[in-house]
Order: structure tokens, then sequence, then C-alpha cells
């Protein structure tokens, strides 16, 4: 008989004995406790010459890893799955064996055990609660004998300890073990290019403008879709990509033309000059973004938005749009740039450009400076015109004016793939500074615990010191639940954090040990 040796070790995998030929799969119950309910409720089945060759689980995507060493393990005739299942995985392992599996028509190059690269099609097992990626290196038909797969969660009522000790009583192998086995089929290692995320809805918040471009490149270095334009060029790219800067004024002269970004002056002072200039190109071409602005319309559409903006209601009238409907649509070179909104809010002019599509390697930071000029512009003229109809003498006289954020919309935003040597250093910045956490504009926490009622209090504290409202719970889950639910928490580190402090807080409240929340690592 072949001793049970699993292909893939596995640190959740309880190995009861090596001869036997029934796998108990804990789906994503705790291996652990699965073992200590049947070593208290049924001791016979732990005991030598069980059938039971093994414990394991499923939890974290482990079902490729299972499969591996199920067909590695011929003699495993029966698995069972006893435990919770919140993402699907008994349904997918069902379906497996079904052969309902779905070969989607894309391939992952991945690293083989010897060290070759392949590019495998992926599969899915498409599941009620989710669906399951997987390499096609195994698939169903590699199995000379499929294991039967029984679910002790089809029937809720049912007493499972109850029906686990009706079946071992009457069971018997199905087949004579196999005389050999079939060869491991290892795990590969998928080659890791672009790091998976949501490619449609990227934001980022920045002090600057040359932080929120660092920020840019390096999502766009890490997380964007590989995808091949016209005339072959290959480029990442990244959807609907917003960046907010808080202070676009801030920063020196000195500092944009120093490593890491080395940008032109020359080059940059004629985009600020540009995006003001109502003049058509010098060269006949079909556009420019400050005569699109300024003439191209046969109106001033700043000088308009700046009225709109003086008037003493926040009207939310002050749109230029660039876009050309009428030659645009079918025009070998349209504006790159096809919105901007202008809103004043408390004496602060905010500015929002679009951009239908925006090179991130050296058209983004140049164009945020244009942008910057621009909303400087609208902002002495809006204060100009507010003046014109002002009594000097009036004590009363309206407020100055100032600048406020730049937002930058990209509706596609991409970087080419020759540009990421050269924008490597500001790459290798950013992802080699330290992480500080910012503060979140949500607002910050209290943690303390409640002793009387057993729980934990997490105070909501809004950015200036008020206290909006609190969450509490018998543990770090039930806290971290209601805080996720109402929006609480905004800033990804943030939210680390917290849950180290909630879970912090819950061992104190468990042991008895005074807790004191950790303030140092904040910022």
């Amino acid at each position: 008989m072949l001793n049970f040796l699993t292909a893939i070790p596995v640190r959740t995998l309880r190995i009861v004995n090596p001869q036997g030929t029934v796998a108990i799969c804990a789906l994503w119950t705790p291996v652990e406790f699965q073992e200590k309910r049947l070593r208290e409720l049924y001791p016979e089945l732990l005991r030598d010459g069980s059938p039971i060759c093994s414990i394991g689980g499923l939890y974290g995507g482990g079902l490729k890893i299972m499969l591996r060493n199920l067909h590695f393990n011929p003699q495993v005739d029966t698995v069972i799955l006893y435990g919770k299942d919140f993402a699907g995985a008994g349904e997918h392992l069902r379906k497996f064996f079904r052969g309902e599996i779905v070969k989607t028509g894309r391939f992952q190059r991945y690293i083989l055990a010897d060290g070759e690269k392949r590019d495998l099609e992926t599969v899915s097992i498409v599941g009620r609660k989710s669906v399951y990626h997987m390499d096609s290196l195994l698939l169903p038909e590699d199995f000379a004998r499929p294991p039967r797969i029984w679910d002790l969660n089809e029937d809720p009522e049912r007493d499972k300890i109850a029906a686990l000790k009706n079946f071992f009583e009457s069971y018997r192998p199905l087949a004579a073990p196999p005389e050999s086995r079939p060869d491991k089929i290892p795990l590969p290692r998928p080659e890791i290019s672009v790091f998976p995320t949501e490619p449609k809805a990227g934001a980022v918040v920045a002090d600057t403008i040359l932080g929120a471009w660092e920020e840019i490149l390096y999502r766009l270095h890490r997380f964007g879709i590989p995808v091949t334009f016209r005339k072959g060029k290959e480029r990442r790219e990244l959807l609907n990509f917003k960046a907010v800067i808080n202070f676009p004024q801030d920063y020196s002269s000195e500092e944009i033309l120093q490593e890491p970004y080395l940008l032109n002056q020359q080059t940059l002072a004629e985009y600020q000059n540009g995006i003001l200039n109502p003049a058509a190109a010098d060269d006949g071409g079909p556009y420019t973004y400050g005569n699109r602005i300024r003439s191209h319309f046969d109106v001033d559409l700043l000088e308009r938005a700046a009225a709109s903006l003086a008037q003493e209601s926040d009207a939310r009238h002050a749109l230029i749009s660039l876009w050309d409907n009428g030659r645009d649509l079918e025009a070998d070179e349209s504006p790159c740039l096809v919105s901007l909104f202008f809103r004043k809010i408390e004496g602060k002019i905010h500015l929002t450009a679009t951009f239908r599509s925006h090179n991130a390697s050296y058209a983004w930071p140049l164009n945020a400076f244009a942008l910057l000029t621009l909303l400087e512009e609208a902002v002495a003229m809006a204060q100009k015109k507010i003046a014109a109809r002002s009594d000097p003498g009036d004590p009363a006289s309206p407020a100055e004016l100032s600048v406020g954020s730049l937002t930058v919309i990209s509706l596609s935003l991409t970087l080419n793939a020759d540009d990421l040597p050269k924008t490597g250093e500001i790459i290798r910045a950013r992802a080699q500074r330290p992480y500080r956490m910012a503060e979140d504009p949500n607002g910050y926490f209290k943690i303390s615990v409640d002793r009387e009622k057993k729980e934990i209090v997490a105070q909501h504290h809004a950015p200036t010191s008020e206290l909006l409202t609190e969450y509490r719970g018998r543990d770090s889950h039930e806290v971290y639940q209601k805080l996720a639910t109402a929006l609480a928490v905004s800033d990804l580190g943030h939210a680390m954090y917290l849950g180290s402090q909630l879970e912090r807080a819950w061992l104190c409240l468990q042991k008895g040990l005074e807790y004191v929340q950790d303030k140092k690592k904040l910022f």
C-alpha cells in the first residue's frame, strides 16, 4: 500500500494515518479546531489505523495545492467537506471533479520548478459566491481515479459528528490502491510584471505636484495593465485615474530641475505660456490648449469662467470644454485636455481638469504645472473683476481670492514601456522611502477598553478634535466591521494601524492587562 505523502508541504495539513484513504477538508474552519473537535467527540477516528489520512483546509485559495496533493496520492478515494465555507471553496472542489471548468483563453507566464518559463492558459471555476482561477497544468482528466466528494454542509440540520460515525462504521475502501504514484505536478510560480489591482478607479491625494507624479509613476509601474496601441506601441494603462494636489504652488524652481525629476526648464516654460496664449499653433497644427480655451470658439472662455467666479453666488457654471465635437471626433489629432471646471469655496478657487488620454512619463507633470499657471491666472482675473466693481472705501469689501487645490482626472493614463528606464530613478526613490502615515481626512480614533461591559471602545474624532461618535464591540472583529460599514477610515495606513490597535485592545481585554494606545507609530 502506498504511504501518504504530500506533493506540496502545507503548514495547516495534519497527517493522521499515512496509509489512510479518506481526507477531511475543513474548508475555512481552522484545522486545529476540527482536529480538537474530532478528538473530543470521536477519538477513535484519530487513533492508529484510522482510515483518515489527513485533515486540511482550503483557506486562502488553497484549492490548487489540495488538488496536487490528491493527484499525487491516488489511494485517497473520499474527501469529506466538514467546516465553514465562506468563499465557496467546497463548491469549487465539487465542480472541478465534475469537469465544470472554463478555459478562459487568457495566458499567464509561469516559472516551473525546474526554472523553465511557460505560458499557461488560465482556467476558471465559476461558483455562486465567487470565481476561482488557476493554472491549467492539472485538469480533471489527469486524475485516473477521481475521489468522491461528500459535503456534510449540504444538509444544515444534519448532526455532523453522528453522520461521520455512521459513515466510518460502514466505510470500506472503494478499490485496491494503485501500485505506483503519478508524477508530481509542482505548483508553478507566476512571473510577476504587474501586480493585480482594480484598474478603473485609481486615486492619489498628495500635497505637491511632484509628490503626485511620483505616486502616479509608481502605480503605473506596479499596477498598470499592459496594452498595445497603434503602431505596436507598448504601454501600461490605468483608467479614470484621479490625482488631487492639495497645495499645487508648493514647489521650488530648483527642485523640479534636479534629480530625480530633471524636468526641462524651456519645455516647462513653453507649456505654462502656451496654455494662456490664444493664438493658433505656429506650425499650422490643429490646436493648442491656449487657443481652444481663449479664442477657438470665438470667445475667451477663461474670461467667462473668471466672471462667473467673481460673482457673489457660488455658481457652478465655470466649466470650459476644449472638445469640438464637429471636428475632434474624426480628426487625427485632437486635444488630450478636454475640460476644466473651476469652483470657488470659502475664498479659494479649485480646478479640476479632465484629460481623455495622458502620458505619465513626461506630459503629466508639464500639464500639471501648466494647469497651475491657468488656475493662478483665473484667480487673478476673478480678483480683478471683483475689485473693479467694489467701493475702495467700503470696509466690507470682498476678501482676497486664493489658489486652492488642483485635481487631474486622466481617463486613460499610460506609461510607455520605453520610458520605464527613464522614470526608474523616480520610481525607485518612491519605493525605497519609508512609509509615513498621513493624517486621515476622516479623522482619528482613541481606542480604549471598557472592562465593566467587556467591550472595546473606538472614539471617532474629527480632524479638529471634536468627538463625533463611538463604536463598541466585544472583539476587534466586531469593531472593525462597524468602522468599515460606516466608511469611518479612508487611509490604508490608518486602517492597518487601527487593526493592530484593536487586536491589542482585545488581547488586553481577554487577559486582564492594561491597554494603552500606541501613539508613537502614528506619524
